[in-house]
């Protein structure tokens, strides 16, 4: 359970990170830049949903 705890940590510092990172591309109009945080992103609200499915699943069997 830690490590997930911790993966969730990071998933989340990185999606914060890129969020600023977007918002500061589309402001200074670099539009190559944007679209590379914009897809780092979509993969990590993918991973941050599967790692809840994995925890409603664990606690469900518990």
């Amino acid at each position: 359970m830690k490590r997930q705890f911790l993966y969730n940590i990071l998933l989340n510092v990185g999606l914060i990170l890129m969020v600023l990172s977007a918002v500061a591309a589309y402001n200074s109009k670099q539009y190559p830049v944007l679209a590379i945080s914009v897809a780092i992103i979509a993969i990590l609200v993918f991973l941050k949903y599967r790692l809840l499915k994995q925890i409603r699943q664990l606690t469900k069997n518990r």
